[in-house]
């Protein structure tokens, strides 16, 4: 099994989280690479047996530059017929779609656009989407907005808690795979 964990991150929190991911599926002897959105990068999505693909909220939606690295990729693969227009699914391919919120928001119905935005792009690519993980992150602009919004003092989020949480969910999306693939 081949696993990509991508993401971006702007105040760390993120961050975080995607090198936990990648630490576990690492542990477990899972073949993976860890890469965070920049300009220069390209990754070949449909390479991997599973795919962790992540981003701090921005207006409900992944960051500006993750957006456009996805629509970029999505436009590419459409172009070079590698993205049948009826997006059957690929045997043995699968991913996850994870991502921080914090501050003053409104709770976790304000990252769920996010993922759910993830997941049209990788259903579209055929992946079967397992989970959807959403994860609080300090507000890192203003000490008020992580103290005073209606999750609570979300300064130190994600913390070890927060990140064991994570690598118990990773190594359960292992343990299910292990039913799927060789």
């Amino acid at each position: 099994m081949k696993a990509l964990t991508i993401y971006d991150s702007l105040g760390g929190n993120t961050e975080k989280i995607a090198t936990r991911i990648y630490e576990v599926l690492s542990s477990a002897g899972v073949e993976s690479d860890l890469v965070k959105i920049a300009s220069e990068i390209d990754v070949e999505f449909l390479e991997y047996d599973i795919i962790f693909i992540g981003s701090p909220v921005i207006n409900w939606l992944p960051t500006p530059a993750m957006m456009n690295f996805v629509v970029k990729k999505l436009k590419e693969y459409r172009k070079s017929g590698r993205l049948p227009s009826s997006v059957p699914l690929r045997p043995g391919k699968f991913a996850v779609c994870f991502c921080t919120y914090g501050g003053p928001h409104i709770g976790k119905n304000e990252a769920v656009p996010l993922t759910k935005w993830f997941r049209a792009f990788l259903e579209h690519l055929g992946y079967v989407v397992l989970d959807e993980w959403h994860t609080i992150g300090e507000f890192h602009d203003k000490e008020v907005l992580s103290t005073k919004g209606r999750m609570g003092d979300t300064r130190g989020r994600p913390n070890e808690k927060d990140l064991t949480d994570v690598e118990i969910l990773v190594k359960g999306v292992l343990s299910s795979l292990a039913a799927w693939l060789p």
